[in-house]
């Protein structure tokens, strides 16, 4: 299964959250034939994922978000939207070759969350996580302080790449309010839980006030 995306119609949007898209890309199983996207939000992950081959579900609790989702999807890619909560999603046990959770995780109890991602994940498969953490220790206001430099200049270098490209206005898809939620736990706090769950979970802080959580589940 390729790392990257078909050619597809330039997009110079940037978010925290989807910088590190292909950061989780590269981190897919070469088999992955299913995936599990669980918060969704408009969809743009899901729309990568299904890009790639795998058939994929994407879940978001709030129905005006998924409803924005499905507008913005082209009916060719092989994405299957639900309105749910996570929690009460009905899922196939083990039965995701991955699931990702980008900025959801800290909507969950941790624990409890961490538990129910990885029981979706099939022998083999992978549980991709991008999650928020609180800020708690001097490494984070460094880590803080570092990231004001890139995120001005991408922002800067974006604004003349939409000036130089004249892009055309996108078709008006209706705005749906996203949930914001301040994480509750701090970075170690983090680690320490996925250590105890999910022996072998990879947790690497991120530079954009983000972690990311790689675990595989053993054949």
């Amino acid at each position: 299964m390729p790392h990257r995306p078909p050619g597809s119609a330039l997009d110079l949007s940037w978010d925290h959250n989807s910088h590190y898209h292909s950061h989780v890309i590269r981190r897919l199983p070469e088999h992955a034939a299913r995936v599990l996207d669980v918060g969704c939000g408009d969809g743009r992950l899901a729309r990568t994922l299904a890009g790639l081959g795998p058939t994929v579900d994407a879940l978001d609790a709030d129905p005006a978000v998924i409803a924005r989702a499905r507008a913005l999807t082209p009916a060719r890619l092989g994405v299957n939207y639900r309105a749910v909560p996570f929690e009460k999603a009905l899922l196939d046990p083990r039965g995701y070759d991955a699931v990702t959770a980008v900025a959801a995780l800290h909507h969950m109890p941790l624990g409890p969350g961490l538990d129910r991602l990885a029981g979706a994940v099939a022998p083999g498969g992978t549980l991709l996580v991008l999650g928020l953490y609180r800020e708690a220790h001097p490494a984070d206001l460094a880590t803080s302080v570092a990231a004001l430099g890139p995120q001005w200049f991408i922002g800067a270098g974006l604004r003349v790449g939409r000036t130089l490209a004249r892009l055309p206005d996108a078709p008006a898809v209706p705005e749906a309010p996203m949930r914001v939620r301040d994480p509750v736990e701090s970075l170690p706090e983090i680690r320490a839980e996925a250590a105890r769950r999910l022996p072998g979970a990879r947790v690497r802080r991120l530079l954009f006030w983000r972690y990311s959580l790689v675990w595989t589940r053993p054949e």
